[in-house]
């Protein structure tokens, strides 16, 4: 794939490309302990569904977009999906999409960070 502007570096490139991740390590924890652990007291799960709740705020904030969120809102609720489907096989069906949707919120960033690319001259032009 062609860089689209010389410039951008590893270092520019690392905040869109890791985003996805680091959100999905402080937000899917959250999802699972608020819906696979029954045992819990009420304190620990009004303190996920806080932590939760904020974190996907904070998705939308900082310069991500309505994209970055929106997707990483759709990722936490497919893992509340393969969370209730568990034990069945069809926890394994939920991992594409998972992948899918880190994929697309690197593509959000990635989109939001960088500049369009200038449109190549038609043929009819030159």
């Amino acid at each position: 794939m062609k860089n689209r502007n010389p410039q951008h570096t590893a270092e520019s490139l690392s905040r869109p490309l890791a985003e996805p991740y680091a959100f999905a390590l402080i937000t899917w924890p959250a999802v699972i302990g608020l819906l696979g652990a029954p045992g819990w007291p009420d304190w620990a799960r009004i303190a996920l569904g806080v932590w939760l709740s904020a974190m996907q705020l904070a998705a939308y904030t900082g310069g991500r977009g309505a994209g970055f969120g929106n997707v990483m809102l759709l990722t936490s609720g497919i893992v509340a999906l393969a969370v209730q489907s568990h034990p069945s096989p069809w926890i394994l069906a939920w991992l594409p999409a998972l992948f899918t949707g880190l994929h697309a919120a690197q593509r959000a960033g990635l989109n939001r960070h960088l500049p369009a690319a200038p449109a190549a001259p038609s043929a009819s032009q030159g």
